[in-house]
């Protein structure tokens, strides 16, 4: 992976890591309440998820390096709105250019990376180093935002840095990046659109583990929905310290790194071991967030709580390792904001759940729910793949006839 293209994806990560740990807190002194805070997210969300699939054509069309600079320049009018205004419009209006954001940046840095990667083994460790620099840039980032917290009221200090380095990362994406061509077509040839189409829908429907991995992914997003809403609120009860916010943020985004590079370790030596990797992470991760549900403790609240994330981290990588995989390079990106676009759809429900379980219920039965959904439906998902396996080898030639 090119020295650039690190140093991005590494700010890039860093920036949103000095915000992700405190990310509800500014919201709530920006025009939120604990009640209508998932609104906002489900705002955001909404707009991702309108937004997704079609960015991620724009991308395969037009220039994955042209979306990304969008993204970066919607990040930063999101964050002018923050410095400059605390009203529940101006947060509407800053989640809608949020949103936007999200939905230009997925799927094209990465694919513009992954373009580079050459056989399973090299898109491993692409795969990888891409968890690892946004995980340890996300850490760092973290560790950073209690401190930048305690620097200016209404959390200013965190939002004016986001804004002067997201800067940085367009001045160095405009001079340092190249894309090498991805599509077969002469200069004068105009995207076919409706083909284009066809064949990322196609792909997803013909593959039992695209198949797989989209409806895990919404699973997922569901599960990460609740934990990114209320563990800020739930670690509250446990301190006020904005300091130490940041230090659960650090260790949690680090565990992503441990996952990661677990991940790549044990695919590297066992790489037809991938869907068992995925699946028992999947699990893992379900069982994580219903035992977080009973932690009124700060030290076991926070040992849960960095399991997921490693967990986490370890399914990130055998998930695109094995979409990445099989995807083709020309619909790569589109694939990868489809399977953003599924992940938004899981998100924008979680939002509406995590309103009516907060407004009903303590808001920490929704980590419950959601953590059994997730541990049932990878069961199954494994189950499933046991018994095909058990036929497989009790009916040799017929499954190699199928």
């Amino acid at each position: 992976m090119r020295r650039s293209l690190q140093i991005i994806l590494f700010l890039k990560a860093f920036l949103l890591g000095t915000v992700a740990p405190i990310f509800i807190l500014v919201l709530t002194t920006h025009g939120a309440t604990v009640q209508t805070v998932s609104l906002f997210v489900g705002l955001s969300s909404l707009i991702t998820l309108l937004f997704e699939f079609p960015s991620g054509v724009f991308a395969d069309l037009f220039g994955r390096k042209r979306s990304f600079v969008l993204a970066v320049v919607l990040q930063m009018a999101t964050y002018a709105l923050l410095l400059w205004f605390r009203s529940a419009l101006a947060l509407a209006i800053g989640m809608i250019l949020y949103g936007l954001s999200r939905a230009f940046v997925s799927g094209s840095i990465e694919a513009l990376v992954i373009d580079e990667a050459d056989g399973k083994a090299a898109l491993v460790k692409v795969t990888s180093k891409l968890n690892v620099l946004e995980s340890a840039g996300l850490a760092i980032g973290a560790l950073g935002s209690g401190v930048l917290a305690t620097l200016a009221p209404h959390y200013a200090a965190n939002i004016l840095l986001g804004l002067a380095g997201y800067g940085v990362v367009l001045l160095l994406t405009q001079l340092t990046v190249t894309e090498s061509p991805h599509i077969d077509r002469s200069p004068s040839e105009k995207p076919r659109l409706k083909e284009h189409l066809q064949k990322s829908f196609s792909f997803v429907w013909e593959s039992k583990i695209a198949r797989m991995l989209f409806v895990l992914t919404a699973v997922t997003s569901f599960a990460m929905v609740t934990v990114e809403t209320f563990w800020q609120p739930a670690f509250r009860a446990f301190s006020s310290n904005t300091l130490l916010f940041g230090v659960v943020g650090f260790l949690g985004f680090g565990g992503v790194v441990v996952g990661s590079k677990l991940a790549e370790t044990l695919l590297t030596r066992l790489p037809q071991r991938g869907v068992f990797l995925f699946l028992i992470s999947k699990a893992l991760m379900g069982i994580c967030l219903s035992v977080l549900f009973a932690m009124v403790l700060q030290l076991p609240f926070i040992l849960v709580y960095v399991l997921w994330y490693i967990f986490l981290g370890s399914n990130g990588v055998a998930e695109q390792t094995l979409l990445n995989h099989e995807a083709p390079a020309k619909q790569r990106a589109s694939i990868l904001s489809l399977l953003s676009f599924v992940f938004r759809i899981g998100s924008l429900i979680a939002s509406l759940y995590c309103y009516l379980i907060s407004a009903g219920l303590d808001y920490r039965y929704s980590w419950l729910f959601a953590g059994l959904l997730l541990g049932m439906v990878a069961l199954v998902y494994a189950i499933s793949g046991l018994r095909r396996s058990a036929r497989a080898r009790k009916h040799p030639v017929e499954h190699r006839a199928v």
